[in-house]
Order: C-alpha cells, then structure tokens, then sequence
C-alpha cells in the first residue's frame, strides 16, 4: 500500500513539472504605454542617435530588441495626413486624410482607449502639442475634419465630464480648453492644473493638465519649469497605476513634426532627443513591471528628411532657437522688404547691393542677424535674406529660413518651393514605412512589415482587450471648418 502511495505521489508530479524543453508561460501583459512620435521616419530616429553620440548620452531607442516597419498610407491617398494615421492607430481603421476617428463613410470607430476605458482599464493621453490637435484627438474624440479643434474639445470634455475617460489628460492647448471646461472637470472630480510648476505636485485619482496656451514650447526654446515630455509621462503612468487597475496610455511627441515641416533641423533633433527620454523612462518603467507593454511608432514621416556624409551634427546641437524664435520681432523687416519688393526685382547687381545697404543701415536687420549669430553661429546672404522675407506668409518664412539654416549643415529636406507650392496636401509629409519598436509581453508581435491599423489590433490582442474598430452609435460633428 506505501509503495502504491509513494507511485501515485511520484506520478502527480511529474504530471505537474514542465516537460523537458518546456518553459513556464511568459507573463501576459496587462497595461501599455504606446508612444506616438509625430513624423518621426526612420531618418529622424537615424539623425536623433547622432545627436545623443555627440552629446555623449544614451539613446534609448537602442535598447528595443523587437522592431518592425509600418506602411501609413491612408485611405485616399498614399501619402496620410496626422489625422488619418492617428485613427489608424487608434482604431484599426484606415479612413481619409484631415478625418479624425471616423471611417471613410464618416462613421465613428471605436478607438483602442475608449476599449480600455468600457473594459475597466484606466485610460490617459499625453502630448507635446494641443490636446485637440489631430493626434489626441483621434484617440479621444470623433469628428469629420481635425481643424475642428473647439468643438473636438468640447467633446473631449464631455467625455471627461459624463463618462471620466480619459482619466488623465495633460498636454498644450490651454487656449482651446477655456475657463469654463476647466472648471466644468474640475466639477466631475478632476485635478486641473494650468502652470506647468504645480504639475508635479498635482494629487487626485483624475488629472487634467494645460500646459500652455497652444502647443508645448520648442525644447530648444523651452522656459525654465516647462516640464520635459518624460516627466509627463511619469506624471500620467504614476497617476493612472496608482489605483492598481491595468491602464492604457497613449503618448505624442508631436514637434519632431512640427519642426520637419518647417525643414528646422536643430530643433527637430531636439525634440526627437526629448522623446527618446520618454521613451526610455517608459522602458524602465516596464523592466520594473514586467506586466506593461512599450510600443513605439510613428503617424507619418515628414520632411523627406537626408542625412549626408557631410551633416555637421555637431553644429546641430550646438544651435540655441528655433526658426519661430528667431522669427520673432521681424514684422518690420517683412514689411520693409515687401515695400523694397519691385525695386530688387528690377534692380542690377550693383543697384540690388545698395539697396540691401540702406536696408542694413536702417537697422532693422540688427536683431535678427544678432540672434542668428549667437544662436547658430551663421549670417544670411542678402540673396538668403530676400528668400525668406520676401514673403510675408509666416509658413513660408519658418521653411524658407530652416531650409537655409539646415542645408548649412549639410542636413537635407524636400524643396522648399515644391512643399510650399505643390505639396499641398500634407505640407510635406513623406510616404515612407515608418519604424515600429516593442518591449514587454507580447512584443515579438510588433516585427515584421505590416499596415499601421494592424498596431492597436495587436496591442488589444497582448493585453487582453477585445478589438477596437466597431462602429459607434454617436452623434458626430457635423461639417468642416
């Protein structure tokens, strides 16, 4: 009888061990942190590890083992806009250019948060830019055109106000969010803060934050207290985890974009840098809570952006403003170029240089080629200087003068004239697959070259969601701006 008891003993555990080769099952993810870098193509992420050699930093890029391409056409067009690549990231649905959380028909679909969110899941959407602007708003919001942005706001308050989702909320765009949204969520329970200073200190279980007036100043520009992308974000995953309920936040860094529009190559590097810091502290996060997924992609490439043997990286991050900054203060120039306008059109040579005399002794061309000087350490041709005031469209001037500023470091983008006159679709995006990376349970599901809308589709999958994508039986925002 012992020996039948000692069998059956020895029996239930071998049938309990792993067999030979078998290994216990990997951790399922539970919650994600998914990182959106606004044209961020993979010359920007190339570009970006540059930048950190020469500063002597780490780039947190590399630490991904998993990587993987995505396509980002849209539904109408082969180059996609922020509007239509947001959806597809946020829904699983490919949908036209300048739409925001809609299909093709115009129909809202169901985003990969407001999944989270019905599920039981604490939800939360972090950016660089206005918190209305087309990428925020694709996760959060459901409207026929992105410039839309009052009434994607009051949409997105709404929400916040009706149903808590999403529970943190911390961005720019203090402008679009007035006094009356903000203390219509301060009412549903909302910690709201408006000074970037009082971020860190801000308690509460829901957390409502505008950081600016518009978008989140340049970080080549960025004021004392402006708090870095990465400090955001651990704003938002300490608040969000702090329940114990699994959560799903979503991140942009949305100015790489923004900077690539306007060809401005040294304050595109550093916003790309400030997102890798984010990125890296989402990655450490996950080493420590092995239960969170990382994935990290892009909308779109912009700029159609070349790295060349001769790019001066050290330059680059050397440079101290942005094109907007130097900009500033330049009305008077414009607008004494634009009266000059018929004279250097006709002018020879020698009659063009004295006239850019008188324009140089009147003093108006002092500050501007200060700042320049300190700044960048360059000066402008009279040639350079009429490119870029001799229209008085902001647009132009912000590409014509980080066109120059960056060719000067041998750093390459689309034509200026082509962008400015014949792109004008997206203003310059480009069609090239864009990087994807994924740390965490469930990252081998991130290789591979696929279409963009299959990203939330397998993040669902890898942390147990049901699919986002289904239809929404919503009122929708009605017309165009």
């Amino acid at each position: 009888m012992r020996r039948l008891v000692a069998l059956l003993a020895l029996s239930s555990l071998v049938v309990a061990a792993p067999t030979r080769g078998q290994e216990a099952a990997p951790p399922k993810a539970q919650s994600v942190i998914y990182l959106i870098g606004d044209g961020m193509g993979v010359s920007q992420v190339t570009l970006g590890r540059l930048a950190a050699q020469e500063l002597g930093r780490p780039y947190h890029f590399d630490r991904f083992k998993v990587t993987g391409l995505a396509d980002t056409s849209s539904a109408n067009s082969k180059v996609t806009d922020s509007a239509a690549a947001a959806t597809a990231l946020a829904t699983g649905v490919r949908t036209n250019n300048w739409t925001v959380g809609v299909d093709p028909e115009g129909t809202p679909r169901e985003t990969l948060l407001e999944v989270a969110h019905r599920s039981g899941y604490r939800t939360g959407v972090v950016t660089s830019t206005r918190l209305s602007h087309a990428t925020p708003a694709a996760f959060c919001a459901h409207a026929p055109h992105r410039n839309q942005e009052g009434k994607i706001a009051a949409q997105q308050v709404q929400s916040m106000v009706r149903d808590g989702f999403p529970d943190v909320f911390l961005g720019g765009g203090r402008r679009v969010f007035d006094d009356a949204a903000r203390a219509a969520l301060a009412d549903a329970g909302y910690a709201v803060v408006t000074e970037p200073s009082e971020l860190g200190a801000a308690e509460g279980e829901k957390l409502a934050a505008f950081l600016s007036e518009s978008h989140i100043p340049w970080r080549i520009d960025r004021p004392e207290g402006m708090p870095a992308l990465a400090q955001i974000t651990e704003k938002a995953v300490t608040t969000l985890a702090g329940k114990g309920a699994p959560f799903a936040l979503m991140v942009e860094g949305g100015r790489i974009d923004h900077a690539a529009h306007s060809h401005d190559a040294a304050s595109m590097i550093f916003e790309q840098l400030d997102f890798d810091a984010a990125v890296g502290w989402a990655l450490s996060y996950a080493e420590q809570h092995p239960e969170v997924l990382v994935v990290v992609t892009a909308d779109h490439a912009t700029g159609a952006l070349g790295i060349s043997e001769n790019t001066d990286v050290e330059a680059l991050v050397k440079s101290r403003a942005s094109v907007d900054a130097l900009l500033e203060g330049t009305k008077e120039l414009t607008a004494a170029i634009k009266r000059m306008g018929p004279q250097l059109q006709r002018a020879d040579p020698v009659s063009r240089a004295a006239l850019f005399r008188d324009l140089h002794k009147s003093g108006l061309l002092v500050g501007f080629e200060r700042s320049l000087a300190e700044s960048h350490a360059v000066s402008l041709s009279d040639e350079e200087i009429l490119e870029v005031f001799g229209d008085s469209d902001y647009y132009w001037q912000t590409l014509a003068l980080g066109h120059v500023l960056s060719e000067r470091r041998a750093t390459y983008f689309y034509d200026p004239h082509v962008q400015h006159n014949e792109l004008t679709g997206t203003h310059g995006h480009d069609g090239a697959a864009v990087p994807v990376f994924a740390f965490g349970p469930g990252a081998e599901a991130f290789g591979g070259l696929y279409e963009n809308r299959e990203i939330p589709s397998r993040i669902a999958t890898s942390i147990g969601l049901p699919q986002p994508g289904a239809k929404l039986e919503v009122g929708i925002l009605q017309g165009q701006k």
